[in-house]
């Protein structure tokens, strides 16, 4: 790394904070107090207790995309929570909430025999923008029989979305105001300053924190770099439906197969 780069990454970590999703699931890694902290608040459980925490935990679903959950903690009651920070409104989309949710059940599904025995789960979005536009400050959504005076259909899961641009002097409001200040001295709670600070400060926490950004830079890049590629294969295999090559051809060409070269070809009209 050149000393311009440092420079530049160091610029960058002083403007952190724990809304961005990098920088939150790196202060949060290995902090079951502040996670317990931010949960206490969050869900109005002063006595919650985090007992297992998971950072950047990779789902894999067999069915479909992955999903790599920011944080995943269990409670000392064997509640679930998935917990994600999203600057964007189309990251806390009810859909991938939804989705969360369902690999939340996922993981477990293997582990126990009986569907009795699937954990309470809870998927929070804390959220940059106010998703809902209903100017509150957290949203519950659960399940209900419309029938039956919507009364809660007790499948025991859950989503939340805290609108972080409620930043009043209520508890929920102050932790708030702390996930949107890079400032550490500033901040409300000392659990939460203290870790920001360290990445931010500290020498050690500095470097793990370029450590962080460096192979991020490097996913992004290969990640670009392999829908280049896709993007370049995909236009070939196009070019050569318009000129009616031989599906066979097309697909060894383009080392795929030939099913896929004709829903390639349905898909964008050009079968034949």
């Amino acid at each position: 790394m050149t000393k311009e780069q440092r420079e530049k990454m160091l610029a960058s970590i002083r403007k952190f904070t724990l809304m961005d999703d990098m920088f939150f699931h790196t202060c949060l890694k290995d902090d079951k107090r502040g996670m317990q902290y931010i949960l206490r608040i969050i869900l109005k459980k002063p006595e919650l207790v985090v007992l297992e925490m998971h950072t950047q935990e990779a789902v894999p679903s067999i069915y479909g995309r992955s999903v790599t959950f920011d944080v995943f903690v269990r409670d000392a009651g064997g509640r679930e929570y998935n917990v994600e920070v999203q600057q964007k409104n189309d990251g806390a989309d009810p859909r991938r909430a939804r989705y969360h949710a369902s690999l939340l059940d996922t993981m477990n599904v293997e582990r126990r025999a009986e569907w009795k025995d699937l954990p309470p789960t809870i998927v929070i979005f804390i959220t940059a923008h106010d998703v809902m536009k209903a100017g509150k400050p957290i949203y519950h959504v659960v399940r209900v029989v419309k029938e039956l005076d919507h009364k809660r259909f007790e499948d025991e899961s859950e989503i939340i979305y805290v609108n972080a641009t409620i930043q009043d002097d209520t508890p929920l409001g102050q932790l708030m105001q702390d996930f949107a200040c890079a400032d550490p001295a500033k901040m409300h709670s000392k659990i939460l300053a203290e870790r920001v600070k360290y990445f931010k400060t500290n020498e050690h926490g500095v470097r793990t924190m370029c450590n962080v950004m460096e192979e991020f830079t490097k996913d992004i890049r290969e990640e670009g770099k392999a829908e280049g590629i896709a993007e370049k294969t995909m236009r070939t295999i196009l070019n050569q439906l318009r000129r009616h090559a031989d599906y066979a051809i097309i697909a060894s060409d383009n080392e795929t197969s030939v099913d896929e070269v004709m829903r390639i070809a349905k898909e964008n009209g050009l079968a034949y």
